[in-house]
């Protein structure tokens, strides 16, 4: 369905509710003006025909389906909820007649129009059979994710369908959003095989802003390295990123800062001859990177 979709769905959702507030305010009203009992079955009606006209797939849909004993039983027990629904709203207006005393004389026809005109505010907010839709194609996607998982190799293609998402992120997204994605993703995805997939991608040339910052800084992340183990992570991620100045910079004064608060994850930074080669072909980030070689440095072991 997509981000976008799904936020579609919840604003049209919240409007539902408002043109809701007018069915269950007509029965109160009708309470509140001493109107009789008998109104009750005209608001049943309307409330079952609002429930026909807003769910649709929920009823049969051919005449023999409609004569079914399970459907007339399901039918049966929707009309008796409504009908509970409208005595609850009557019988609550007609306490608070009591206790308000009694409204302004009104034409009988108004709260049953009130009720009423629910309907098609709802139909014109809410299209069940497009919301039907994008539920079915949202239960697709997680099922199709699900089955990749399950397939050869599924991990990697399991990690690519969960880590898909990174992608749709803006450019601009800051490091902390980022490092909140990939925390979160680590209860779905073992961190070594995010770390392969995000790579991977990277390396192909077909990943976007987002994919790379996001490799950029799981490859920097001093507690990420600890835990995914992999050899020359931070150096493998530069190359990755090619010359790509501006993220290597960036990345080199993340692994600067890791590394004074863990030195133990010396052993995964790079040689300091390849940063060496690295800052004649990357001039702009040639400051950033002779910080990282020198805390390197201050942190090898000493003869």
């Amino acid at each position: 369905m997509g981000f976008l979709g799904g936020v579609r769905v919840q604003n049209r959702r919240r409007l539902l509710k408002g043109a809701n507030a007018l069915l269950y305010f007509g029965p109160l009203l009708a309470g509140l003006g001493g109107f009789g009992w008998g109104m009750v079955p005209a608001f049943a009606a309307i409330f079952m025909l609002w429930l026909v006209i807003i769910r649709p797939q929920d009823f049969p849909r051919t005449r023999a389906d409609w004569m079914r004993p399970e459907a007339l039983l399901m039918i049966a027990s929707r009309a008796l909820v409504q009908l509970l629904l409208v005595l609850l709203c009557f019988g609550i207006g007609r306490g608070l007649g009591g206790v308000v005393g009694a409204l302004p004389p009104f034409p009988i026809m108004l709260p049953l129009s009130i009720s009423f005109l629910s309907i098609p505010l709802a139909r014109m907010i809410w299209d069940p059979w497009q919301v039907h839709e994008m539920d079915q194609l949202l239960d697709k996607a997680l099922a199709d994710v699900e089955s990749s998982k399950a397939a050869p190799g599924g991990d990697r293609a399991y990690a690519a369908a969960v880590l898909a998402p990174l992608s749709g992120l803006a450019d601009t997204v800051s490091e902390a959003e980022l490092e909140n994605h990939l925390s979160a993703l680590r209860a779905l995805v073992d961190e070594p095989v995010s770390f392969d997939v995000l790579l991977e991608k990277v390396t192909s040339g077909d990943a976007s802003v987002s994919v790379r910052r996001a490799l950029m800084v799981l490859g920097s992340n001093g507690a990420a390295l600890n835990r995914m183990g992999v050899a020359h992570a931070p150096a493998r991620v530069m190359r990755a990123l090619g010359l790509d100045a501006p993220l290597i910079g960036r990345m080199a004064e993340r692994l600067v800062d890791a590394l004074r608060q863990d030195p133990a994850i010396l052993q995964s930074y790079p040689e300091i001859t390849y940063l060496d080669g690295l800052r004649g072909q990357l001039p702009d980030a040639a400051a950033a990177l002779s910080q990282l070689q020198t805390a390197i440095l201050e942190q090898a072991p000493r003869d």
